[in-house]
This record gives C-alpha cells, structure tokens and sequence, in this order.
C-alpha cells in the first residue's frame, strides 16, 4: 500500500532560478524553497504527484479541461524561452497515473487524461529545487486556474480527498509527496500589476495554518479570486493539496508577497 509523506506548496517564479544564480544566498524565496527541499528530503519520497495550472503549454481555450492527470512517460521543458531556465526531462509514472485516472472515474470526477505533455515554467520551477537532477517520478495533475468558468474551489477539496483515498487504497509501496504549485494572489501583465492583494493573501495564509480548509474552499469564490489578479487561480492548486491533508495543520507557512511556502508531514 502506498503512503502519503508529505505535501507541501510553493510557489513558481521562474525569475528565481535566475535570481538564485546571480544572487546565490541572497533571495528570500531562494532560502525558503531550502526550507521545504529539506523537509522532502527527511520524507524520503518515492514519488511526487504535482499538482499545477498549465500555462497554456499544452491546453488553450479551445480545449481547457478542469482536471487532467498527466500520463505520459516523460516530458520536457520548460518550454518557455523568455526567462533563463535549465531544461530538464521529467519522467512519469503511467501505471499509476493510468490508476489514478480510472479511480478518479468511478468516483464521479470526469476527469481528462494527457498522454503526451510540453511542460512550462509553472511545474518544472518546483521540481528544479525540490527535486533536484529530477531523479523521482512526477505524475501532474492539472488544474484550470485561469480560464472562467474555474472549477468550483469545493470541487477542488473533493479532488483531493479523493486523491488521498487513491493514495491509500494503490497496491504499490510508494512513499508519496504532494506538491501544490502556485500563487495566492498575483497579476501578470494585466491592470493590477504591482499590486498585491495582501488581505486576502493574509486571510489565505491564516486559514491553512488554522487547518480551516473548508472554509477557505468556501470564501474562495471565482469572484474573490479574480479580483485579487489574473493568476490567482492558482489557489485552486493549494485548495485541491488541502484536500488531501485531511485535519493536519502544516507544519510550517510562510507567505512572500502573495506566494507561499508550506510543508504538511503525516510520519
């Protein structure tokens, strides 16, 4: 029976790889992405499912699931070529990915499946520092965190829920970290840029640590995640990790300019 270790959530800036190499040492971000990298390294996990908002790499308006499991072999990237990035190639793990899906199926999520996959700066930006040289397994789950209608944020904790009684119930013996990849409140390139929505990042933050996921899923409306910038979505990935933590409070969180870094252990 496979376990889940760990979950954590971090953010995806793809300027801090490059940051990091300018500035070795000098970047909050770059300090608090080692606090997490250590607490997946104690976990020893054998596997990383991610859970991600697809920047319009391999989905687009004409074809924007709300839930998609990633089974392809490997995939690489980030496609990107805007911002300095290593390239890396992630490998997959299709038996369970292909399980995950069919389990998800039976449990009412109409969920879609990728056989093949170009990655962005938004999955791989994790895994570049807590999966170092890429040497574990990812299985991505995606999520649509920017195209309206967002899938409801309730559906998002029942996602995760479901995720963990998967987890739980895969004959193999993984040792299994969950990754939410993403922002709290943030715009990028639209009318609120250089803003940020501090309260509600605030009132995001104090909510996790207080383990009151449901009522984050609850106040998180499309409505409230719009106005806090176009990429605020992607709460919808920390909503969907929350899910599966079941009553346990992280044991950390730290917010940076509406990003945060979190980590949950269950041994």
């Amino acid at each position: 029976m496979a376990k889940l270790v760990l979950a954590a959530g971090v953010p995806h800036p793809p300027r801090l790889v490059y940051e990091m190499a300018q500035a070795p040492g000098k970047t909050r971000g770059e300090a608090l992405m080692k606090q997490v990298r250590e607490q997946v390294e104690k976990a020893e996990p054998d596997l990383i499912i991610e859970v991600d908002s697809d920047h319009f790499v391999n989905f687009f308006y004409n074809n924007l699931p709300s839930f998609c499991v990633g089974m392809a072999e490997e995939a690489e990237g980030p496609q990107e070529t805007w911002c300095p990035m290593p390239r890396y190639t992630v490998r997959g793990n299709v038996p369970l990915a292909k399980a995950l899906f069919r389990y998800g199926v039976h449990n009412r999520f109409d969920l879609a499946a990728a056989h093949e996959l170009r990655l962005d700066h938004s999955l791989v930006v994790p895994l570049h520092f807590l999966n170092p040289g890429m040497e574990l397994p990812v299985v991505p789950i995606y999520t649509n965190g920017f195209a309206s209608p967002l899938p409801l944020a309730s559906r998002c904790l029942a996602l995760g829920r479901m995720l963990r009684k998967f987890i739980e119930a895969w004959d193999g013996k993984e040792r299994i970290a969950l990754i939410a990849s993403g922002c709290f409140a943030m715009d990028v390139g639209g009318p609120l840029r250089g803003w940020t929505d501090t309260e509600w990042a605030e009132t995001i933050s104090s909510l996790l640590v207080k383990g009151r996921y449901r009522t984050l899923a609850r106040r998180a409306t499309e409505d409230r995640i719009n106005a806090a910038g176009n990429n605020s979505g992607e709460l919808l990935n920390w909503i969907t990790v929350s899910g599966a933590v079941g009553k346990t409070r992280p044991l950390f969180l730290e917010g940076d300019e509406g990003n945060g870094y979190a980590v949950w252990k269950f041994e």
